[in-house]
């Protein structure tokens, strides 16, 4: 709601216009009364005004002087002049003191009405392209990490067009300028975290960051994201540039230093390895692309078997890479092995595979990735073949989009969820197990006099040897030993009955002859069935 103030030297006006006009239907909540332009002035510091109603014609100060004070003062303040019909040329010249409008003496309701209309829905219109303004900016601070990650991810494969480049370095404040002296840094994590909720990543991801600025903010400005292989990038400008080349090479030598503890402290304080790769120096914008691709060459054709690496600048080839994976297809192979739940032998195989992938020297990242998909492969086919979804066996995606750059990882990510798998299997056998236990039990229930192992293994679809031995591994007890003990407890229950003779209890329980029936009684209960009901 908004507040009006109504000046005039003339009460009566002041009080007509302040009592007679249906101000809240406007949205005015506040009208203020005043009766010169002193007293105008008194309230304006004292109020929030949005609207002032002035007299032109006023003794000691006229409206224009006070409409011209509120202009200089009060910008934001809308003003509306009255005039008698003597001065209104004179009022329309006050249209360059901030004068909103006019209104010619004496003045309709009509007239008032729609001209405080206009001005309450101009500032309406005004307040909102402010807070519109204070939003875009509030939106685009927030934003800025994730807009700044996505513009160095495109810088970094040569997607941005200079144009381009110039007005969002101004517009997200980056303290780079084209022809600037950068390098690039990369950080890779070592251990591929299954056990990390993503939140615990992006959380690990940002300390890094957080330690780099720390280290490095005196004499470098820093601005990072992540790439699409999951490393940590840092592009990197000096603060200072050094007048000649002797300066420039201790520099470099020496921001290689605070990198290489810049990756100690990351071991210390976060208790995680990581490696660093450097690039060498080069221009922005136009060297970022061919810096970029270097290095993260080199960490495919250096790095995949090895962690907690420091390189710096360029390295020579070394020779050719020898196939590391060749026990990876031999027979059995790791699906076949899963497929018939061999854990041990699987876990052995996986063992063997990452040992000679270990001693391979300058293995390719791409060998990781081969062996990391044939791995992957082998849990999403045990996975599908059981009608499961790998993702529910073990507990959500995050794991399964963890990416895995070096041997260590692949060991790390493979082992964590092969113990997933084998655990839920472990945990269904086991319901499956019970289920099939409780069946039984029912079966014989229903069926006390007939139910024999071969009518029991009829019912259940398995041979009567397995099931037997499958029975007793479980309970700790035959099923024929289960049907007798239940039917001479149906037995005890029935000779209650009086009514019902000895004979006729045997047979309903299946018993060839009432004396075999009297001899298995009193083997369970030390009674005859006679005596039983006698005591009874």
């Amino acid at each position: 709601m908004l507040s009006l103030l109504i000046v005039d030297d003339e009460p009566t006006i002041v009080d007509t216009l302040a009592f007679t006009i249906d101000w809240e239907k406007l949205e005015i909540m506040t009208v203020y009364k005043a009766y010169s332009a002193k007293e105008a002035m008194l309230v304006l510091e004292e109020q929030a005004i949005d609207i002032v109603i002035a007299d032109i014609n006023m003794p000691r100060m006229t409206g224009i002087e006070l409409v011209a004070h509120i202009n200089q003062k009060y910008r934001h303040v809308k003003s509306v002049l009255l005039s008698g019909y003597a001065e209104f040329a004179y009022a329309k010249q006050a249209i360059n003191y901030g004068v909103s409008d006019y209104l010619l003496k004496p003045i309709s309701d009509e007239d008032l009405i729609a001209v405080i209309g206009r001005l309450v829905q101009k500032i309406k219109e005004e307040w909102q392209e402010v807070v519109s303004q204070r939003r875009v900016v509030r939106t685009l601070k927030e934003s800025l990490p994730v807009l700044t990650d996505k513009l160095l991810n495109e810088l970094l494969v040569g997607r941005l067009k200079e144009e381009s480049l110039r007005y969002l370095l101004e517009l997200y404040e980056l303290p780079f300028r084209l022809g600037d002296e950068i390098c690039i840094m990369v950080i890779r994590m070592e251990e591929s975290f299954p056990e990390f909720k993503e939140q615990d990543i992006y959380l690990l991801e940002y300390a890094i960051i957080n330690i780099a600025v720390e280290m490095f903010g005196k004499s470098h400005h820093l601005w990072s994201c992540k790439d699409s292989n999951g490393y940590l990038v840092l592009l990197v400008r000096k603060k200072i540039v050094e007048g000649n080349h002797h300066e420039n090479v201790e520099e470099y030598r020496r921001f290689d230093s605070l990198a290489m503890h810049l990756q100690r402290n990351i071991g210390l304080y976060l208790k995680r390895v990581v490696s660093i790769i450097v690039s060498k120096w080069g221009i922005f914008p136009e060297d970022i692309g061919r810096l970029y691709s270097h290095t993260t060459e080199l960490i495919r054709s250096k790095l995949a078997n090895e962690s907690g690496c420091f390189l710096s600048g360029e390295l020579t080839e070394n020779g050719h890479v020898q196939q590391p994976l060749h026990r990876l297809y031999e027979t059995p192979t790791l699906h076949h092995l899963l497929e018939n739940r061999r854990w041990e032998e699987y876990q052995e195989k996986l063992a063997a595979v990452i040992e000679d992938m270990k001693q391979t020297r300058n293995l390719s990242e791409e060998h990781v990735r081969e062996a990391y998909t044939v791995v992957a492969g082998s849990f999403y086919y045990y996975a599908h073949k059981h009608n499961r979804l790998l993702s529910d066996l073990v507990e959500g995606t995050a794991v399964l989009d963890r990416v895995v750059h070096s041997v260590q990882q692949l060991s790390e990510w493979a082992h964590f969820l092969l113990e997933k798998i084998r655990y839920c299997d472990q945990i269904e056998q086991r319901t499956t197990r019970d289920k099939l236990t409780m069946k039984i039990r029912e079966y014989i229930d229903r069926n006390l006099s007939t139910a024999s192992l071969q009518t029991i293994a009829d019912a259940v679809y398995l041979h009567p040897v397995y099931l037997s031995r499958l029975y007793k591994a479980e309970t700790g007890e035959g099923i024929s030993e289960y049907i007798q003990k239940q039917r001479m407890l149906k037995a005890a229950e029935m000779l209650k009955d009086e009514s019902l003779k000895i004979y006729e209890i045997s047979e309903q329980l299946g018993f060839k002859n009432a004396a075999y029936f009297s001899k298995v009684f009193r083997e369970e209960y030390g009674k005859t069935p006679n005596e039983f009901r006698e005591q009874l």
